[in-house]
């Protein structure tokens, strides 16, 4: 793990608000779409929990399962407002405007966690991962994501807002206390013409 800023950047409530409103106005990006699909290879069904979603699109892909509740977390207050009035009609939906350090739910509460491009953002990521895996049941699953060795190239991805540059190793040591974790890396599929062609690091770990 390789830190590739001095203090926290740009990572503010303030600053997510008005990445959202921008990504509100130009509509779901191809690449995050595909992550997004990743993230979700295991889950079947239960209480999900997504750490960080902002805009996130997992929403979409579980909101009409019967079987499925989805709560989203997220700093960013003017954001999480808008998303309540978007999935209104969705009563399996709910978005929190809240820490994701110190969540309010018990132990043990959610069957699948996400944190999908979130820890690079953190100042203290084992601190994030270690409250998902506090809340995520034994036998249920973690889903991360996170660029790929950013450090080859830093700001590649977000220069102004990515504290830390994460290899698989570091991630395995992070998530080695909780289980054991498997990874998939994923690319554009429009290299080398596409801009966002940073690989992403997908990792799954099972609570045991």
């Amino acid at each position: 793990m390789k830190r590739l800023l001095v203090g926290s950047g740009l990572n503010t409530a303030e600053e997510y608000d008005a990445i959202y409103k921008q990504r509100e106005q130009k509509g779901r990006d191809v690449h995050d779409m595909r992550r997004w699909g990743k993230l979700l290879k295991h889950f079947t069904h239960g209480a999900l929990v997504d750490l960080g979603c902002l805009d996130s699109g997992i929403v979409d892909l579980v909101k009409n399962r019967k079987d499925t509740t989805y709560t989203g977390i997220d700093i960013a207050e003017e954001a999480i407002i808008q998303q309540k009035k978007k999935y209104k009609d969705f009563k399996n939906v709910d978005f929190m405007a809240i820490d994701l350090y110190e969540t309010p739910f018990q132990d043990e509460a959610f069957d699948y966690v996400v944190v999908g491009e979130v820890i690079e953002h953190l100042e203290e990521p084992q601190k994030a991962i270690d409250e998902a895996m506090r809340i995520l049941k034994f036998g249920g699953t973690l889903a991360i994501s996170t660029p790929l060795e950013e450090e080859k190239e830093i700001g590649a991805c977000d220069k102004d807002r990515h504290i830390w540059s994460f290899s698989k190793e570091d991630l395995e040591i992070m998530l080695s206390p909780w289980g054991e974790a498997k990874f998939t890396v994923i690319g554009s599929q429009y290299l080398p013409t596409y801009k966002y062609a940073w690989p992403t690091l997908i990792g799954f770990c099972q609570k045991t």
